[in-house]
């Protein structure tokens, strides 16, 4: 099991059995009482973490073991914090640089020397073990033998779905259609083997419904079939057993000998047309046994596999042919169908009354059959009450009656959570400090989580990369939805599913996770993380007692009232203001006292100088200032021995003494010609860099003072150390020749350049010189067709960004380099380009501007030659003329363009965007 530093279930108590240990050993200089106490103090906690650990995966647990289970979690959040604001005490003003929170611990506990504060430690150690003792003896007393209990075993309640008429369901022909023509169509079709199709998509959309559908519809067209659902907890025995007592049309008696049941049904349907339903596929080992069953015969059998699962889907359908089909949520038409037909009928019979809050109840149903049915079946309870539908329409989210529709759709969501390891449900719980449809960006959200201990790599590893990879894979489970999707597939941003959100409020209420104002708050729980979402009464945060906070987010609302109290969170690790634009410079004096913060984000906020007393947070792991109105950080910041990211804006200065900064791992975006003399030089002594963000200006630097080498000759420094990430924007003036003087640096590190102003040509050499260039976008004064012949013979570039406000020199015709480019977005006017045949073989993204103008008077003879384009997945036009154009000719251009789209072999996505201004 992957260790835990802080997770929902287990609370801080990862974090605190380390710094115990830590604390025990024989280095650290304790009275001999005090290591007496510690240790057992450290053998308890183990107890209890153990304790946790079980109790994590119990999924209905009895109230007694969840009352035990939340005292010890608060337990361990209690006693870390007194021991972080014990060790500031002994850390005060140090200067080592940090490794971690453990590493961090385990030096200011060397400091140790004077018999008063040793005297301290005993003391709260003392305190502590009283409260563990309190905890331990108070559930040993109230001890139930589990044997006297009952418990109800549950159905699960998916399989109505199974045997519901098919006169009930509604918007499952179409999807039923497609995958029955696909079916039968000779598309994908293989000689050797079955066709294999995997319907993919999140709990409640309906899969295992639409496979039912297609198993029916096709069922004569086969000499025997079989449908079988997995589960998390497959028994794999029973499994194929019923497998074969299906394809037989009898009564299998199972001998548990699950090889020799494999071998009966591959030889049952060796010469035979099956179809086969492997129903809710959880994990890849069920799938790898029961494969080795299907018979790959040349009889035009078909598999059909059903998951949430998107990695799962892909390896069931590895061969070339085979179909990955992701399902859809209902359009709005049919959502509203299914809606008021379980209620009313139809939607005629719904009294006008209700039609408004049944708007607001679907749009947060987003489609999804399983919540459209839940949120039904409650209010076909109360078909003419306004009021009921009005508290509904306030509160939907999860009855704790679990008669009601919301039950089954807990126990559907439940089946998601619980698969997941514990530290990627922490993660997946966090998202619950976002408010409900916001966009949440990957980099901010995993910076959190490292602030927060959710995320713990092995020695070196890069946490952001790891904490990456905890974001995709809850894309890939279907649990959130992912947004700003690029050419690689990856998501740079995410969105929760309201359903899904109501889910994990429940969940993070249940654990006392986090807080949020208003009806899910708890006057009397402690409150650890909280997030003010716009929608609070002003004055409830001030009836809160947030000493014990560790974590306090807010979304333009008025927490600028409140700064004067931050001092009193003492136990603050995370302050997120990100677009409190009403936070400005006389609120940012009170940062400074927030002794334990490891994130602070100020973001486009009204804050445009930091006090001095910035340098004190000697625990500060991230701060974010993009976006915000920073002319200047000041001196003490250079005293943040831990930072590890700093994001600015290029408009912001830093000051003299940053090399002394020697944790940053990332630093962005640094306008060289802001900075002292001194900062391109002691640029070179940030040896742990691993990203960098520069811009550079060659008309803003001092010739005489030697900018352009000493920056060329820091950043070849940094290129030899740990650097892998770096991002230069260059502004060249019209005659500028300087990579004619080598001044440009030639590193691998370097992955992306943004040019503005001056000529491609003038940069050609140097471009074909980075072994690693991905993205290049370029803004020149005049776009010239040779700029293209230029940069196609770049090899590793996949990214290429053109704009120009003038186009000049003919037509731009584009046929051959470009080999490995993915996206290619053209800020311009497109009316002359003409892709031919072989052009961009991996280009899966257009981006292009037309002139409706131009576009109008070719007529039907419109053509790019985008049907070369034989890797094209999506296209996206945006016309240049302005706002000032005719409705009636953006939609002819429209047509043309989609027209294009159905014509290419793919079929890609095409989307018309807004007008430039």
């Amino acid at each position: 099991m992957e260790k835990l530093l802080v997770s929902a279930s287990t609370g801080a108590m990862g974090s605190l059995l380390g710094k115990l240990g830590t604390m025990l050993s024989d280095e650290y200089k304790l009275l001999k009482d005090v290591h007496d106490d510690i240790k057992f103090l450290k053998d308890e906690l183990e107890a209890m973490h153990a304790f946790l650990l079980v109790m994590a995966d119990v999924e209905n647990p009895d109230h007694q073991a969840k009352l035990r289970a939340d005292a010890v979690r608060e337990l361990s959040y209690e006693i870390e914090d007194s021991i972080d604001k014990f060790m500031l005490l002994v850390d005060h003003g140090s200067s080592s640089k940090s490794d971690g929170s453990q590493n961090v611990f385990s030096k200011s506990m060397k400091k140790i020397a004077d018999i008063k504060t040793r005297h301290k430690i005993a003391k709260d150690v003392k305190e502590i073990m009283s409260q563990v003792k309190v905890i331990s003896e108070r559930y040993t007393r109230y001890t139930i033998d589990g044997s006297s209990r009952t418990k109800n075993e549950i159905v699960d309640p998916r399989i109505c779905s199974i045997y519901k008429a098919t006169s009930e369901l509604v918007g499952i022909d179409g999807p039923t259609d497609d995958l029955m023509k696909w079916l039968s169509s000779n598309e994908g079709e293989s000689a050797s083997r079955p066709k294999v199709v995997s319907i993919v998509g999140y709990g409640g959309l309906g899969k295992t419904t639409l496979a039912k559908q297609v198993y029916d519809k096709l069922g004569a067209n086969y000499e025997c079939r079989a449908f079988v659902s997995i589960s998390r907890s497959p028994d794999m025995n029973k499994i194929v057993c019923s497998i074969l007592s299906q394809l037989r049309n009898s009564d299998y008696a199972c001998t548990g000998d699950a090889q020799l049941i494999i071998d009966q049904i591959r030889n049952f349907l060796k010469d035979k047309r099956y179809c086969i339903i492997i129903d809710d596929l959880w994990d890849l080992q069920p799938w790898q046994t029961l494969n080795c069953a299907l018979v790959k015969n040349s009889c035009g059998s078909v598999i059909m596999t059903t998951t949430r699962i998107h990695d799962i889907a892909k390896s069931c359908c590895s061969s070339h042919g085979d179909l990955v089909y992701k399902i859809k949520p209902l359009s709005v038409a049919d959502s509203k169908k299914l809606f008021f037909k379980r209620i009313f009928g139809s939607e005629e019979k719904c009294p006008s009354i209700l039609k408004e809050p049944s708007e607001v109840i679907l749009r947060k149903c987003h489609g999804l059959p399983l919540a459209i049915n839940a949120m039904s079946g409650l209010l076909a309870l109360h078909r003419e009450s306004k009021e009921e539908w009005e508290r509904v329409r306030c509160l939907v989210g999860f009855s704790e009656d679990n008669s009601s529709g919301t039950g089954t759709m807990k126990y559907i969501l439940s089946l998601s959570y619980f698969d997941l390891p514990l530290h990627l449900r922490s993660c997946l719980l966090y998202l619950t400090m976002f408010p409900e449809d916001y966009k949440i960006q990957v980099h901010r959200l995993v910076h959190r989580w490292i602030s927060e201990g959710f995320i713990h790599g092995e020695c070196g590893e890069d946490l952001v990369e790891l904490g990456v990879t905890y974001f995709h894979e809850l894309v890939n489970r279907s649990l959130i939805l992912p947004v700003d999707i690029d050419y690689d597939g990856k998501a740079s941003s995410c969105r929760v599913h309201d359903i899904i959100l109501d889910f994990l409020v429940s969940k993070a209420t249940e654990e006392n996770f986090c807080a949020f104002l208003g009806s899910h708050t708890n006057q009397d729980r402690i409150i650890r993380l909280l997030s003010l979402m716009r929608n609070e009464e002003q004055g409830s945060i001030e009836q809160l007692d947030l000493s014990h906070a560790r974590t306090l987010g807010a979304f333009g609302c008025y927490l600028h009232k409140y700064f004067a109290t931050l001092p009193k969170l003492s136990a603050l690790r995370v302050l997120d203001v990100y677009g409190c634009r009403t936070v400005g410079n006389h609120h940012a004096k009170y940062i400074g006292r927030l002794s334990l913060l490891r994130y602070l984000n100020i973001s486009r906020t009204d804050i445009s100088e930091l006090p001095s007393q910035i340098g004190d947070l000697e625990y500060l792991e991230t701060l974010n200032a993009s976006g915000a109105s920073l002319v200047e950080l000041p001196e003490s910041i250079s005293r943040l021995k831990r930072l590890l990211r700093l994001i600015v804006d290029k408009a912001t200065k830093l000051p003299n003494g940053i090399g002394n900064m020697k944790s940053l791992q990332e630093l962005h975006y640094i306008a060289i010609w802001r900075q002292s003399p001194n900062f391109v030089e002691e640029l070179s002594k940030l040896t742990n860099l691993r990203m960098l963000r520069v811009a550079w200006d060659s008309g803003g630097l001092d010739k005489e003072d030697h900018w352009e080498k000493k920056l060329v000759s820091s950043l070849r420094e940094l290129g030899t150390c740990n650097l892998s990430i770096l991002r230069i924007t260059i502004w060249l003036q019209e005659k500028d020749d300087i990579v004619g003087q080598c001044l440009l640096p030639v590193l691998k590190s370097i992955r992306e350049v943004n040019v503005h102003c001056g000529k491609v040509c003038s940069i050609n050499n140097w471009l074909h010189s980075l072994d690693n260039l991905e993205k290049l976008s370029i803004y020149p004064l005049i776009l010239e067709p040779q700029d293209f012949k230029i940069i196609a013979g770049i090899p590793t570039l996949v990214h290429l960004d053109v704009g120009s406000k003038y186009v000049g020199g003919g037509p731009i015709i584009i046929s051959r380099g470009f080999q490995q480019l993915q996206k290619l977005e053209m800020w311009f006017d497109c009316t002359e380009v003409m892709f031919e045949s072989g052009a961009m073989p991996n280009l899966n993204r257009l981006q292009i501007g037309v002139s409706l103008s131009k576009l109008k008077s070719a007529g039907s003879g419109l053509n790019f030659g985008i049907q070369h384009l034989s890797s094209l997945s999506l296209l996206r036009v945006h016309p240049m003329d302005g706002s000032d154009v005719r409705a009636a000719d953006v939609e002819a251009v429209e047509d043309a363009f989609k027209s294009m789209a159905e014509a290419h072999p793919n079929r890609p996505t095409f989307q018309m965007l807004p007008g430039l201004p």
